[in-house]
């Protein structure tokens, strides 16, 4: 029966590949590029995200509640606009009054953090300073690299927000974190994506959530494939949002 099942999908995407090329050959490049990318996510076992307990975005907080957004209307930025309901929501669920926040880049995912917290709360973004952008762990990705050098990091944060962000300077991999133990309600990792800075970053993050506190991650993702092994290898149970790169685990 699932052999029937699949030369019956595998017939029907022949077939329409075919339509496609009679109509509009342009757009094989379209069909083609989503079936790469769905092939791909699980071609390789270890990298295979299907692992990873599923959740809907509306999921994450229980019952009728609301939560605010900020559109940055054309300006590219690196987190989507569903990642960025998931981050309202974990700051939500997890009532946060302090967050801290691994790589700010422009400033988009703090913003949504900020806008989502407990009265009187704060978030802690973390970014190589801009006068001494040198990471002492190895970044292999050459795009990452340049994100290490690029100026204005956090310049997105709207200014009625940017008393709700505290925004501080440093290698992520030379941060003391001491200050901050077992006091975070929520932390976000997305720092640079190369194996030792996904480590050092969660295991800095683990260390600062209060019990109960939740930890998230971006870009658990096949082409980020240092953040889905490592994600692999966590005794905690690890929840990736429906449609998005965002995962998280809640600290015991």
């Amino acid at each position: 029966m699932k052999f029937h099942s699949l030369l019956h999908k595998l017939a029907t995407f022949v077939i329409g590949l075919f339509r496609v090329t009679l109509h509009n050959p342009a757009d094989l490049f379209h069909d083609l590029g989503i079936a790469r990318f769905a092939v791909l996510q699980i071609a390789t076992p270890e990298l295979d995200v299907r692992t990873f307990t599923s959740i809907d975005i509306l999921d994450l907080a229980p019952g009728s509640i609301r939560w605010k957004l900020q559109a940055f209307p054309g300006i590219p930025a690196s987190i989507s606009v569903l990642e960025c309901n998931g981050l309202a929501l974990l700051a939500k669920k997890t009532k946060a009054r302090k967050v801290f926040e691994f790589g700010t880049y422009m400033g988009v995912s703090a913003t949504h953090l900020a806008l989502n917290l407990e009265p009187g709360g704060l978030v802690y973004s973390l970014d190589l300073p801009e006068d001494n952008p040198t990471a002492l762990l190895t970044i292999h990705d050459l795009d990452e690299k340049g994100l290490t050098v690029e100026k204005g990091k956090g310049s997105l944060v709207p200014d009625d927000v940017k008393n709700q962000v505290v925004f501080l300077k440093s290698d992520s991999a030379v941060f003391d974190e001491t200050p901050y133990r077992n006091s975070m309600d929520l932390v976000f990792v997305d720092g640079a994506h190369s194996s030792e800075y996904v480590r050092s970053d969660t295991e800095k993050a683990l260390r600062m959530l209060r019990q109960g506190g939740i930890v998230a991650w971006h870009d658990c993702h096949h082409k980020y494939p240092d953040v889905v092994r490592y994600l692999k290898t966590l005794s905690q149970e690890v929840f990736l949002v429906s449609g998005t790169t965002l995962a998280f685990a809640q600290k015991a």
